[in-house]
């Protein structure tokens, strides 16, 4: 699972991730600077972790690794400070990170529990996975996985075969793009159109 979410993810995650298992690699009241190119994740650093914790956070994508990051610095005590260089610049550190990145970009990952990474104090799971998306996003993607499976399982569908026989996430893919597809009154999924 771990391996799937870093070869799919994009390079600045990639260097979030990989900024968690060093920092919890440190030890104790450790003082460290970071060099890097990447002005997205200083950005970030100060709206997450050098400001109190905020609920906005967790609207975010890959706010677990955000929140990791956030509860290991002030666990930890940890004195970080992030140092912007030029991106393909001549700083050598920053030469052989990027080499280093894509040798392990292209080298097989070790598979690891999605679990190992996180350092967080209050963990959402669903089916025993982390949920890294905004929660709203995610209740909102379930409640139409439940209208889609009501719809797939209407007399009309059923009787002319399997279930398997028709492409359920084209269908759903189609029905999503049609504003008003589902109308929800009192938490319960009525379909307009059919």
């Amino acid at each position: 699972m771990f391996n799937i979410l870093l070869n799919n993810s994009s390079a600045s995650n990639q260097k979030r991730i990989k900024l968690v298992l060093g920092l919890n690699a440190l030890s104790h009241g450790s003082s460290i600077s970071i060099h890097t190119d990447c002005s997205q994740l200083i950005s970030l650093w100060k709206r997450f972790v050098d400001a109190p914790f905020s609920p906005k956070l967790l609207r975010e994508h890959n706010h677990l690794l955000w929140l990791s990051i956030h509860h290991l610095v002030k666990d930890r005590n940890l004195k970080i400070n992030l140092i912007k260089v030029p991106a393909h610049g001549d700083d050598i550190y920053n030469i052989q990170a990027d080499s280093l990145a894509k040798d392990a970009h292209l080298s097989l990952q070790p598979t690891v529990s999605p679990l190992a990474f996180c350092y967080v104090p209050c963990l959402l799971t669903f089916n025993s996975l982390p949920i890294d998306m905004n929660i709203r996003h995610f209740l909102r993607f379930i409640a139409d996985a439940r209208a889609l499976l009501s719809f797939c399982s209407m007399a009309r569908f059923t009787a002319l075969g399997s279930p398997s026989l028709f492409d359920w996430a084209g269908i759903h893919f189609c029905l999503s793009q049609i504003k008003g597809f589902a109308s929800h009154k009192n938490g319960r999924p009525e379909f307009w159109i059919f």
